[in-house]
């Protein structure tokens, strides 16, 4: 097997974080406003059933919630489209294996950590839902962005 093989066909002017840059920071605001959806509005009056669990709002807080999401989204579209650039089969360009790859990331990353956060703190069973949930669609967009931006 020949070393070039290896190498993924990639432009030299154009790297990873570069090729990710947008689509992960629009789907870093989409996701706020989702998140805003599912934590803000759906689900934020089952937090009052834990008030000893919750620190003050505000708009450091909020703001780091923000610069979270804008992280997590880069991230997440860097990741796809190292597998997209490498070719990995399982996560070939197109809607229904970005879709596979947020689920996957999903699977392996959010649900776990908020289900073991739930087993040790005390927290409303709706309040679960609404963060994995909004952790799969700040998933979901960052990987449909990003495959659509790739294959303009």
């Amino acid at each position: 097997m020949k070393l070039e093989l290896l190498v993924p066909t990639v432009a030299p002017s154009m790297n990873t974080l570069r090729a990710a840059l947008v689509p992960g920071l629009i789907a870093g605001f989409l996701s706020i406003l989702t998140s805003w959806f599912w934590m803000g509005v759906l689900f934020h009056r089952f937090q009052r059933e834990t008030p000893g669990t919750w620190r003050p709002e505000g708009p450091r807080s909020y703001l780091a919630a923000c610069l979270i999401r804008f992280v997590a989204s880069l991230g997440v579209a860097c990741l796809l489209t190292l597998l997209f650039r490498f070719h990995v089969s399982s996560f070939a360009p197109g809607m229904t294996s970005s879709l596979r790859f947020a689920l996957c990331l999903w699977g392996a990353v959010s649900l776990p950590m908020i289900l073991e956060g739930a087993v040790f703190i005390r927290l409303h069973p709706l309040v679960i839902l609404g963060q994995l949930m909004d952790w799969l669609t700040t998933m979901i967009l960052a990987c449909v962005m990003t495959n659509w931006w790739l294959s303009r």
